[in-house]
């Protein structure tokens, strides 16, 4: 028996006396048990082992662990105990985990596992400790997109810490600025909180700057004092001197919430939509950057450039259509404001020269923007007249390709929100959009 065998079996004693005298285990069974460890133990400590071998040991102690659970119910009529074996089972599954990713740091499958474990431990797991394994693990993996927002939404969504979130989010750009899915997640973050301020200041009736003030400062007392035991956010690993970093020209973090729409920007998603014409900016050189460096094979490097800067629009177009269907979601924000910032970028692009078919999709977006979200119930004429007044002040500006397209789909539009709804019989608004549509 190797000694880093006998010493992790040594630890074992104190437990296993303790299920004998309380009655949990008999002396037969707690033999099975360690005869049982020091198998894993030998496996896990031999050159051949395999992450199989820690997930497997790892169950084994999960089962112990439930068996132990019901009979301290049922022969000591009490889910709490108070005794080292209470809580050993754990710890020693927590051992198992360390030691596995410090020998497969590259698997991350059982790097997930562990948080997953130490996650559903709930209060028996301390906001510091889940932090390492994330920090351990950031270091090991910083190009990894999927664990930084795992960890940003670890704060955000468990802890309500929206200062560290931030940070997480701001720190995985410095390594992985060419990712959208990242921006998008980051923005996406932004306009929930916006969200969840506003709807708190309604379900609370927040109305004044006095109220909102007296109702922060409790709120950061409440986090202040539960921030003790909790590490000032993520660390990001060091990125050198040849690192740039783009996040300089990102909003303060920590901006001022007081005031409503009018008064504060902030609050209609100011920071979110700077947040997304930062990384269009970012994805669309580094877009550049990586196609760019084939141009030295190519000998006409004037038209290998056009190229290059065509994809790059389609590229940087086809992200901006899914930020404008992800602030479709949010219900409680002028949506058509935010949508409307993407549209202006795009109106003021030389778009309609250079790629007209994606100049239609805008013009479209900002014809029915004022009908976007007008459902059957709150149906208004004079706004789906207004929509029309528009299409009209951009046909003229149109060649009669992209005029034919735009109208098939206002007509297509019409037809699926509202014509297809009405009761072609009864309801005078139908014969009014079938004027509308013969209009067009």
């Amino acid at each position: 028996m190797s000694s880093k065998t006998r010493y992790h079996l040594e630890q074992c004693i104190p437990e296993v006396d303790d299920f004998v005298e309380k009655g949990l285990f008999t002396k037969s069974e707690v033999s099975s048990i360690m005869k049982k460890r020091t198998d894993f133990e030998h496996c896990l400590n031999s050159r051949g082992s395999s992450i199989k071998d820690y997930v497997k040991y790892i169950n084994y102690e999960s089962n112990v662990d439930k068996l132990r659970q019901k009979r301290v119910r049922r022969i000591l009529q009490s889910s709490k105990s108070h005794s080292i074996s209470d809580w050993s089972i754990e710890r020693r599954i927590e051992f198992i985990f360390q030691r596995g990713c410090n020998k497969f740091p590259q698997d991350l499958k059982f790097w997930a596992m562990y948080l997953r474990f130490m996650k559903n431990r709930g209060n028996k797991t301390s906001y510091k400790k889940i932090h390492n394994v994330y920090n351990q693990l950031l270091k090991l993996h910083p190009n990894n997109v999927e664990v930084w927002i795992s960890c940003a939404k670890y704060e955000y969504e468990k802890h309500a810490n929206f200062k560290s979130c931030r940070t997480v989010f701001q720190n995985a750009l410095r390594f992985n600025s060419h990712v959208p899915k990242l921006w998008y997640e980051y923005v996406k973050f932004e306009l929930n909180f916006i969200t969840k301020l506003i709807n708190r200041r309604k379900v609370m009736g927040l109305i004044n700057e006095r109220e909102q003030a007296m109702d922060m400062a409790q709120t950061k007392e409440q986090k202040e004092s539960n921030e003790d035991d909790v590490m000032s956010g993520v660390k990001a690993p060091s990125t050198g001197d040849s690192m740039k970093d783009s996040l300089n020209q990102l909003p303060e973090a920590d901006m001022n919430m007081l005031g409503n729409e009018e008064t504060n920007p902030a609050l209609r998603g100011d920071i979110a939509l700077t947040i997304f014409d930062i990384a269009l900016k970012s994805l669309g050189d580094n877009y550049r950057k990586k196609h760019m460096g084939y141009s030295a094979v190519t000998s006409d490097f004037a038209a290998f450039d056009k190229d290059i800067a065509n994809e790059t629009t389609i590229y940087l177009f086809n992200i901006s259509k899914e930020y404008i269907q992800l602030f479709d979601q949010f219900l409680d924000l002028h949506r058509d404001y935010l949508i409307n910032h993407v549209l202006q970028i795009w109106k003021d692009n030389d778009l309609q020269l250079t790629h007209p078919e994606l100049y239609v999709e805008v013009v479209f977006v900002d014809v029915t923007l004022n009908v976007r979200y007008m459902s059957m119930e709150n149906f208004d004429v004079d706004q789906l007249q207004l929509a029309v007044k528009k299409y009209f002040a951009y046909k003229p500006k149109l060649g009669p390709q992209a005029v034919k397209t735009l109208k098939s789909q206002i007509t297509e539009f019409i037809r699926d929100s509202y014509l297809e709804k009405m009761d072609p019989e009864n309801d005078p608004r139908y014969k009014i959009l079938q004027l509308i549509v013969k209009k067009l």
